[in-house]
């Protein structure tokens, strides 16, 4: 008697398992995700009158950035350069210009297109443009952008 008791409590303890796994496994809906975009903060553009320029140097090594016409409420300009190398590798370059009170115009020369470490450098070859993004930091916490592809042929 008791055995016949005891196969009926493993009978119904699989029993019950076996209902409630089918139940959560193939009759309950998956929670639906909710996706909250992230809102994205457009920067107003740069004013016309400041004027940049970038200069292709040593052969496509390096190059010069030179911008004038910069307003005394600026305090910073960040820059980035990206390019793709001639075996197609994506590769960017980028820094801050902290910008001296009353500075008006910048040039950074030797810009390496490249790695340098221990003095020596690796130089990207191929390179033929470079799309350089600005953005001018002023002192009210408001910030302009430029962005602008120059051709290195």
């Amino acid at each position: 008697m008791k055995k016949i008791i005891l196969a009926v409590f493993i009978v119904l303890l699989i029993s019950i398992g076996l209902i409630f796994y089918v139940k959560t496994r193939f009759l309950s809906k998956p929670e639906e995700e909710t996706f909250v975009p992230i809102p994205t903060v457009v920067l107003p553009t740069v004013s016309e009158s400041i004027k940049v320029n970038l200069i292709s140097r040593n052969t496509n090594k390096s190059v010069d950035l030179s911008i004038e016409g910069l307003s005394s409420d600026i305090l910073s300009v960040e820059y980035e350069l990206t390019y793709e190398t001639g075996t197609g590798l994506p590769r960017g370059v980028l820094g801050t210009i902290n910008l001296k009170e009353g500075e008006k115009n910048i040039n950074k020369t030797d810009i390496t297109l490249g790695t340098c470490s221990s003095g020596k450098c690796v130089y990207d070859t191929g390179v033929t443009s470079v799309n350089l993004s600005l953005k001018f930091n002023f002192s009210s916490g408001q910030s302009s952008v430029f962005q602008k592809n120059y051709s290195l042929l």
